[in-house]
């Protein structure tokens, strides 16, 4: 059993310090409720907050750029104080951590999700590949490639948010290995976006834990099982767990790792019958008509 601790919990806007501090606290909570991994939601470290007032829809406006700057330069470092803090924790209270942030790589800023193990060792280091370049992480830099860690003998990926719209993120994580992803979420959660999370659990065979800030048509965080058939053939309900959109709390959602093993080892998903020679028009780069966009294409 793998027991994940879903942080539905406000963070404060553009307040590093504040939310490594409540960060502090969310992991002892889930410590304390015997938690083996907690997951916090997208960018934690500045609670996916604006730097300006309607930057979501207009984040290159002329007016801000003293803002903008402001923003990326509270981007966290891997060899930060922040991380370092954070590390010291999940030895401390010997947990796993999925912490997320702003981060700086040099010149780049992206966004980033890391795992960090019981005893305080970073175990992937993930940045968002589908960036939401429509709005403002038009500032930011995309991440270039998926990772798959092993946590206590059971093997994690890692897609944020947005990446749960494209079928191939979840897709290239069981490719390589994955049987648990964890999808640090900021956005609203409408029974489609629910249903994407679940149909990457059933057609890759995977469980999926997805963590979210609370809020009208937001937080649902929620975990869902691959598992969909019992031992009969008939099918059972497989969510595992979804809270309520404006609720804070910290939930538990636990996964039945051997179950969902014995699944992918019987049933037809995933890897099993895939005719990859077909899908070459997966990996053209070309966009067409209708799909060009201004600030893509």
């Amino acid at each position: 059993m793998l027991k994940i601790a879903l942080v539905q919990k406000k963070a404060v806007a553009n307040n590093k310090l504040a939310n490594l501090n409540l960060a502090i606290q969310h992991i002892e909570t889930a410590a304390k409720n015997g938690a083996d991994l907690v997951l916090f939601p997208e960018m934690w470290s500045n609670g996916y907050a604006p730097p300006f007032d309607k930057a979501f829809d207009y984040p290159l406006h002329p007016d801000f750029k003293k803002e903008r700057a402001m923003w990326l330069d509270e981007a966290v470092t891997i060899d930060s104080e922040y991380v370092k803090v954070l590390r010291e924790q999940a030895k401390q209270h010997h947990i796993g951590i999925c912490a997320t942030y702003l981060s700086k790589i040099g010149e780049k800023r992206q966004n980033t999700a890391i795992i960090i193990d019981r005893n305080g060792a970073i175990i992937l280091d993930y940045a968002k590949v589908h960036t939401c370049d429509f709005s403002l992480e038009c500032l930011i830099d995309s991440g270039n490639e998926f990772q798959v860690c092993e946590f206590e003998g059971v093997k994690l990926g890692v897609m944020i948010c947005f990446d749960r719209e494209f079928p191939e993120s979840a897709r290239t994580l069981m490719l390589k290995g994955a049987e648990i992803i964890l999808v640090p979420n900021a956005c609203d959660m409408n029974p489609a976006r629910l249903n994407q999370l679940n149909a990457r659990a059933f057609e890759n065979m995977v469980g999926v834990a997805m963590a979210n800030y609370p809020g009208e048509n937001w937080g649902q965080s929620c975990a869902f099982s691959p598992v969909v058939f019992d031992n009969d053939g008939k099918y059972i309900d497989n969510v595992i767990f979804q809270a309520e959109a404006s609720s804070e709390a910290i939930y538990m959602a636990e996964f039945n790792v051997a179950e969902i093993r014995n699944f992918r080892r019987t049933e037809v998903w995933g890897n099993a019958y895939r005719k990859p020679q077909t899908y070459a028009s997966l990996v053209n780069e070309e966009v067409m008509e209708p799909f060009k966009r201004k600030e893509k294409n």
